[in-house]
This record gives C-alpha cells, structure tokens and sequence, in this order.
C-alpha cells in the first residue's frame, strides 16, 4: 500500500515540476508569470502604463507636455516609439543667480536684492569644517553660523538655493577613502550629521562636489593597480549614492535635485582626455538619478565656453548648470606686463610706465611696503582703470548666457562680492588668478556709497541685471 502512495506522490510532484517549467516557458499562458517592464530607472507592472519623455528638458516657455507620451508594459515589451525614453523633463528656468564660494557670510541680503537674485549658492568644504570638530579649535574663517545667512538667502517666496559639497583632499594630501572603508563611513556619517541634517532642507540642488579634480591628486585620477579603481570616480559615484539615500530618507528626494561635478576646464584636451572625467559624465547619464551635471567656466574667452558645453553635451542630455564662470585667466595673463597707459595715467595723474599689478597692489589695496591709503579708490577712477584694459572682455555676462540657453544649461551663478578686507599679498602675486577683479561689487577696491553701502564693480552689474531683466 505504501508503494502505491509513493508512487502517486511521485507523479504528482513530477507534474507540478513539468507545469512550473511550462509556465516560465510561456507554454501555459493562464499560469505565465507577469513580466513586468522597466526604462530609466522606472519600473512598470505588467499591463499598467507610465509617461516618458522624448526630452529631459525643454526650453523656456516650452511646456513638458509637448514631448510626453504614456508607454504601456505588456509581457515585458513597452509599447509606443522608443525616443520617449526619459522618465522626467523640466522647464528650464535660464536663471542667473549669485555664488559666494565658500563664504555663505557674504549672502548679504542688501546686495542679493540689488541684484535682483532669487537663486543663491555656496559651497561647504566638509573637511576644514570635520577638522575643526576634531581638534575643537574654531577657525575664525569658517564659523558655523555664518551658514545662517545661506538659510536666510533660501528662505521665503521664490527663492532657491545650490549647496556644493566640496571635499579637499588635494588641500589635505590625502587620497579619497576607498569604497566601504571606516574612513569612508566616517566622513559620511559626518557629511549627514553636521552638513545635511542642518542644511539639506534649505537646498533646490545639492551638487555632489565643487572642482574635483581640483581638489583630487592627479595620482588618485588615474587607476589604482592594487584595487583597480579610480579613485575620485568610486569616491564621488559612492556620494552621490550616499547622498540620494539621504534624501530619500528624509523625504527630501522630491524637493531637493541631485547634480554631479562641478567641473573644471573642461574646454582644455587635458581634461577631455582624463578617463575620469569621461567616467564621471558616463556614470551622469546613465544613473537615473542623477538630475543633472554642474560646470565650472573659468576661461579666457567666449569660445572657450562654448567648447566646454559642447564637450559635455557629448556625454549628457541632462540639464546643466554653471555655478561659476569668468574670464580670471584672460585676466591673469593680460596682468602680466601690463603698464597704466596714456589714457588712464594722464587723466588721474600716474606714471603711464607704472606697472598695472603694482598700481593694483598699492594705490588700489594698499598692500605694498610705502604705499598709504586711507580709503578706496572712486568709482569713476576703477571704471576708468579697467575700462582701458586691452584684456578686459566686454559683455561676457550677456555672452556667456547665450551660450547657456543655446545648450541647454538650466542656470548659472555669477560671484556677488570679494571681501571687504581685500586680498593678501600672495592673492596679488602676478602667479595666482587675480580673482579679486571680479564679483558684482568690488568694496575693498571701490568706495562706498554716502550711506556705507558696496559700489558695483565695472560693467558686471550692469550687464548682470540687464540679463535678469531680460529672462
């Protein structure tokens, strides 16, 4: 008897066996499992449908809903044509906002309406600030409160923030921890506890770093032959994982979007070469997401804008910023041997042989050995000064927001102000960028206005609200 019922338990278990492999098999089509479908990142069960765009962004004043189509799932295959690829598109603004680097004191709210900003942004530099917690010695430079001007500056009717994370590790000497390393986990668990808990709820967009391989060693670019990564690349594609879980778990993710870079020089054959760089805008792309790609334009000229933008557009279709752009290197190398000139000299009564660094260095910041200045030089002497230099470029502003609309560039940020202390010595050395030339407004080179407030600096302003103005 109990032959017989082994025999039957056998047949049946045979049965099922040969009925499950029908049904993977598609043999039994009342018993086939779902297949479901999935483009982008999203996830579409069997016989629902999802919209997808055949853009992920639009130009301003055009609606998304110009390149939406639904796309249903049935037996794994979407349905409709293929370009409608992408699960989100937005509008892009073609904002023009103000940056401050790394010094949210300077957030001025005087000077942000005189620019007529909505949109701010800053960047922190993690490690000076883990450092300080470490040795608990403060550093009069970096104070934590000072993040309350960037809160201010974010908060209230239209107004929005960009928060870059930056990470020095160049600065430090130090390679970027390796992935799943107790150095690794440190630095996030800080990066959630003192950097994202107190500022992610004030931010529009947080970009995962600010000039990496600026602030990378050019060894920690390459492949590292014992593990067989590239360092800065696991580093920052591990934040911005890190930092996307965050968001999602603190029901930020919809608020917040999540950028990677910021670039640099990417207009250079040096940086275009750099399979990191490649790397970095692959990994962009290809990770849902991944919002979009922030760029950093110091250069000497418009074309060198332009060759950068065209450089990442061949990597991304995603939405750009540039959260910093200037002409500091046209700057630098016009310094080099420049002289005052006829035209300025005679009208303000200078030597016309006088080296331009060292009317900069002594008349203008009073930073030269005999040199006295008690005050700032007019605005009428600055605006003549720098009018009359063959390297100043003449409406790059306005030129430079041409090329972001023509490439899709979301927004970008102009410098609001240089510190009212003026630069150092070393700042002034003929060998570093001459950054202090830029900004809206200029108040360690320029005087104040009869009620103490900064003057603009020449043209910027002008140029900057006229871009505003227009948009």
């Amino acid at each position: 008897m109990r032959t017989v019922v082994d025999a039957t338990r056998r047949k049946w278990r045979m049965a099922a066996v040969i009925a499950l492999a029908l049904c993977m098999l598609g043999a039994l089509p009342g018993l086939a499992l779902a297949q479901s479908c999935e483009l982008d990142g999203v996830k579409i069960a069997d016989g629902k449908g999802h919209k997808f765009y055949s853009a992920r962004s639009v130009p301003r004043g055009q609606s998304c809903d110009s390149v939406v189509k639904k796309r249903n799932c049935s037996g794994g295959a979407l349905s409709g044509a293929k370009q409608f690829q992408f699960h989100d598109c937005i509008t892009l603004e073609n904002f023009l906002g103000v940056n401050v680097n790394r010094r949210p004191d300077d957030l001025d709210p005087e000077l942000i309406k005189r620019a007529d900003a909505d949109w701010v942004r800053a960047n922190v530099d993690i490690l000076i600030y883990e450092k300080q917690d470490k040795t608990g010695e403060a550093n009069p430079r970096w104070p934590y409160d000072a993040w309350d001007n960037f809160k201010a500056a974010a908060e209230g009717p239209d107004k929005k923030a960009i928060l870059n994370l930056m990470w020095d590790f160049e600065k430090e000497d130090i390679t970027p921890p390796a992935p799943g390393s107790e150095r690794e986990a440190e630095l996030f668990a800080y990066l959630d506890t003192k950097v994202l808990d107190n500022l992610a709820q004030y931010a529009d967009i947080i970009v995962t770093g600010n000039e990496p391989f600026v602030n990378t060693s050019e060894k920690d670019w390459k492949k590292n032959k014992a593990t067989g990564i590239i360092p800065i690349v696991a580093f920052y594609e591990r934040v911005a994982d890190h930092v996307n879980t965050y968001l999602i778990d603190k029901g930020l993710r919809e608020q917040v979007d999540l950028y990677m870079g910021a670039y640099t020089r990417l207009h250079t054959q040096k940086m275009q070469d750099q399979p990191a760089v490649k790397a970095l805008l692959t990994f962009s792309e290809a990770t849902p997401y991944i919002d979009g790609v922030d760029l950093h334009a110091h250069v000497t000229n418009l074309k060198q804008i332009e060759k950068l933008l065209q450089f990442t557009r061949s990597y991304t279709s995603k939405p750009l910023l540039v959260t910093e752009f200037t002409f500091v290197w046209r700057m630098k190398t016009g310094l080099q041997d420049d002289r005052l000139g006829q035209a300025f000299a005679s009208k303000w009564g200078y030597d016309p042989n006088t080296p331009t660094i060292d009317y900069i260095s002594c008349n203008v910041f009073g930073m030269e050995r005999g040199c006295r200045k008690d005050k700032q030089v007019s605005k009428a002497e600055w605006d003549s000064f720098l009018s009359t230099r063959d390297w100043w470029l003449n409406g790059f502003i306005p030129g430079a927001q041409e090329l972001f609309v023509k490439y899709g560039v979301r927004g970008s940020t102009f410098g609001l102000t240089l510190a009212e202390d003026g630069p150092t010595r070393k700042q002034l050395s003929l060998d570093r960028p001459p950054w202090y030339l830029g900004g809206l407004f200029s108040p360690a080179a320029i005087e104040p206005l009869p009620d103490g407030e900064p003057q603009p600096n020449y043209q910027f302003l002008d140029d900057f609200l006229k871009v505003q103005h227009a948009n």
